[in-house]
C-alpha cells in the first residue's frame, strides 16, 4: 500500500504524494506506530545537537557557580555589605547547584519523555530564578564579573530549553493526534463490541417474540375452533339462562322485601325495646322478628299473626296511630306474603339449577385456554416494550459510533491530510 511506502523511504511521484489514500481500520495501528517512530526519529535528530548544547551550557553553569562560591573580595566594601553578599552568595550558589542536579539529561529521545524533561527543567530553572533574585541584589555589587557569569551561564542555558521547546511545539500537534487517534481506535472498538453484544440480543428478542406471536395465534385458532363446538354453545345458552335466573330471583327478592319494607322501622323499635326489657317477646317471635329484618326470604308466614299480636297488645310502648298503620301493613304483607315467597322459591331453584349445570360444564379445556392466551399476550407485551428499548439503545450507540468514526479520522488528517479510513461496515 502507498502507506507503507512512505513510511520505508520509497519514493513515489508527486501525484502519488498528493493523492488521497485509504487505510483500512484494522491497518491503523500499525500506521500509527510507524508514524510515532518517524517523528520520533526526526525529532532525535533534532534533539541530538540541543542536548550537546545543553550539556555544554550545564557544564558552564557549573563552572560559573563553583567560581562564584570561592570568589574573593576585591575592592573596597563596607564590612556590612560584605558581610550580607557572602551569606546571599550561599542562597544563590546553593539554588544554582539543586537546580543543575534536577538538571538530568534524558536517555529516552521520545516525545513523551522529551515533553516531560522539558516541563520539569523550565519549571526547576523559574524556581532557582525566583529563589535566587533577592540574593543576587546582595551578591552582584560584591562579586561583579561572577554573578554575570552566572547570570550569562543561566541565560545559555534558557536559550537551549527554549530551543528544545520549539522542537517539542513542532511535533506537538502530530504527537497528540496520534495519541488522541490510538484512544479513538480503542473507542470505536468497544463500541462496535457494544453494539454486537446488542444486535444480537436484539436478535434473540425478535426470535422469542416471532415464536410467542406464532404461539398465540395457535392457541387463538384452537380457542375459536372451542368457541364454534357444541360445548361452548351450550355454555352460551346455560350463562344466559342463568343470567335470565338471577334476574328473576333478585326481582323476586326484591318483592319479599318490599311487604317487610313498610314496617321495617317498627319491628326495629319492638326489638330495642325488647333487648332494653321495656317489652318482652316470645322468644321464637324474637328469633322470627331478627329474620324478617335480615333476611325475609327465610320468613315462616306463622309470624305474621303473631306480629299481629305484638301490634294489638297495650303494654307495647308505640304510638297507638302507628300501631294501627303497621296492622294494616302487617295485615297487608300476610296477605300477599305466600305468592311473594313462592316467586322467590321458584327462581331460587331455577337459578341453583342453571348455576349447577354451570359447573358441571367441561370448561376447563377452554379456559385454560384463555388463560394461555392472556398470559402469552401480556408477555408479548413486556417483550416488545423490552425490544423497542433495545432498538433505541441500538441506534443511540450506532449515532454514538458514527461520531467517534468521525473524531478518528480527524485525528489522523491532523498526521495525514490524505488518509482516509476504510471503517467495517
Amino acid at each position: 500500500m502507498k502507506w507503507i511506502k512512505k513510511l520505508f523511504g520509497k519514493q513515489e511521484s508527486s501525484h502519488e504524494k498528493n493523492a488521497s489514500i485509504e487505510i483500512g481500520f484494522d491497518e491503523l495501528p500499525a500506521w500509527l506506530e510507524e508514524s510515532s517512530q518517524k517523528i520520533s526519529s526526526e525529532i532525535k535528530g533534532d534533539v541530538s545537537g540541543l542536548f550537546k548544547e545543553l550539556e555544554a551550557a550545564i557544564s558552564e553553569l557549573r563552572e560559573s557557580n563553583d567560581n562564584l562560591l570561592e570568589a574573593k573580595v576585591e575592592g573596597n566594601f563596607d564590612i556590612r555589605a560584605v558581610k550580607r553578599a557572602k551569606s546571599n552568595r550561599e542562597n544563590v550558589t546553593k539554588q544554582v547547584g539543586v537546580f543543575i542536579d534536577k538538571l538530568g539529561i534524558p536517555e529516552n529521545t521520545d516525545f513523551k519523555s522529551l515533553k516531560a524533561f522539558h516541563e520539569s527543567a523550565m519549571q526547576s530553572l523559574n524556581t532557582c530564578l525566583e529563589h535566587m533574585n533577592r540574593s543576587f541584589r546582595y551578591t552582584r555589587p560584591v562579586f561583579p564579573q561572577e554573578s554575570k557569569d552566572v547570570t550569562d551561564s543561566l541565560g545559555r542555558l534558557g536559550k537551549v530549553l527554549n530551543e528544545l521547546r520549539e522542537t517539542i511545539q513542532g511535533h506537538r500537534r502530530e504527537m497528540e493526534s496520534i495519541e488522541e487517534a490510538s484512544k479513538g481506535i480503542k473507542e470505536v472498538r468497544e463500541t462496535c463490541s457494544l453494539i454486537k453484544a446488542e444486535e444480537g440480543e436484539l436478535e434473540a428478542k425478535n426470535r422469542k417474540l416471532q415464536a410467542l406471536k406464532d404461539e398465540i395465534a395457535s392457541n387463538s385458532r384452537t380457542l375459536e375452533e372451542l368457541k364454534q363446538g357444541k360445548a361452548w354453545q351450550k355454555l352460551q345458552r346455560l350463562q344466559e339462562e342463568s343470567t335470565l335466573a338471577e334476574g328473576r330471583l333478585k326481582k323476586a327478592e326484591a318483592g319479599l322485601n318490599s311487604l317487610i319494607l313498610p314496617f321495617s322501622g317498627n319491628l326495629s323499635r319492638i326489638k330495642k325495646l325488647h333487648e332494653s326489657g321495656k317489652y318482652t317477646l316470645k322468644p321464637e317471635v324474637k328469633k322470627q322478628l331478627d329474620i324478617c329484618l335480615e333476611n325475609p326470604v327465610n320468613l315462616e308466614p306463622s309470624f305474621f299473626p303473631e306480629l299481629q299480636k305484638v301490634f294489638e297488645d297495650h303494654a307495647l310502648d308505640i304510638q297507638a296511630q302507628k300501631k294501627e298503620k303497621a296492622l294494616a301493613q302487617v295485615r297487608s304483607a300476610a296477605s300477599g306474603f305466600e305468592e311473594k315467597k313462592k316467586e322467590y322459591t321458584e327462581a331460587r331453584k331455577a337459578f341453583d339449577s342453571r348455576k349447577s349445570e354451570l359447573a358441571s360444564s367441561d370448561t376447563g379445556e377452554l379456559a385454560s385456554l384463555e388463560h394461555k392466551v392472556a398470559e402469552l399476550l401480556s408477555r408479548t407485551l413486556l417483550l416488545e416494550e423490552e425490544t423497542e428499548s433495545s432498538e433505541k439503545k441500538l441506534a443511540a450507540l450506532r449515532d454514538d459510533l458514527k461520531t467517534r468514526e468521525e473524531k478518528l479520522q480527524a485525528s489522523v488528517a491532523a498526521i495525514d491530510s490524505g488518509v482516509k479510513i476504510g471503517f467495517p461496515s
